[in-house]
């Protein structure tokens, strides 16, 4: 069910509080693979809990869609973000974060912000990604996971 990460009011965290705070470009780099596309890795140890992106939902630049497409991420049920709207150092990068089974990234969506932290502690040069199916009611680009066959 979509939305079962959806965090509450009073819940976000300081670096939530800024506007458009972006992502620990320090921590991230883009790799391209030929069987899944661009997609972020780490560059460096990323700590349980640590917020690595940080998008703002209340910048009126039409980042925000009433309908989804394959680079947006639900943000309420008539609400899509749409990451290639919002510059890559402002968060946009993370459109190229991966559908994984096994996620390590979990989003937290509230009425002001969308962020993505770390579910445990990760390990330089890992890929970072997270279930698309707990954001999304239904998908604009359905596909099959690449890594699953």
């Amino acid at each position: 069910m979509a939305f079962r990460i959806l965090a509450r009011l009073g819940q976000r965290r300081s670096f939530a509080q800024v506007a458009d705070a972006g992502f620990l470009a320090s921590k991230l780099k883009t790799l391209e693979d030929p069987k899944v596309g661009k997609h972020l890795v780490t560059t460096e140890a990323v700590s349980r809990s640590e917020v690595l992106f940080c998008v703002d939902l209340t910048v009126k630049d039409g980042r925000l869609l009433r309908d989804p497409n394959m680079y947006s991420l639900q943000v309420s049920e008539h609400e899509h973000l749409d990451l290639m709207k919002v510059p890559d150092d402002k968060g946009g990068i993370a459109r190229f974060l991966s559908h994984l089974d096994e996620p390590n990234l979990k989003p937290v969506i509230t009425d002001q912000s969308v962020s993505f932290s770390a579910v445990r502690d990760l390990q330089p040069g890992e890929e970072l990604g997270f279930h698309y199916c707990t954001t999304e009611w239904s998908m604009a680009s359905p596909f099959e996971c690449a890594k699953d066959g």
